[in-house]
């Protein structure tokens, strides 16, 4: 059960290694479907804890050119 808990942190230099592997992720820029608010995030946090939340939803790496009404 231990071994469960330990993992992120024993394989926090994966998440590393792929958060530098693709330019959206290296740039750290997230994106509200919602609202449009842009987002400055760790990239290898977010894939090793979750990605944040904004107005009830995840925040996307894709950043929309329209914000709905």
């Amino acid at each position: 059960m231990t071994d469960l808990l330990n993992f992120p942190a024993r394989h926090q230099a994966l998440y590393d290694e792929i958060a530098r592997s693709h330019p959206s992720l290296m740039s750290g820029k997230v994106w509200c479907s919602r609202c449009g608010q842009p987002r400055q995030v760790d990239a290898a946090k977010c894939l090793r804890d979750g990605w944040p939340k904004c107005c009830g939803a995840t925040v996307s790496l894709d950043q929309r050119n329209e914000v709905p009404a």
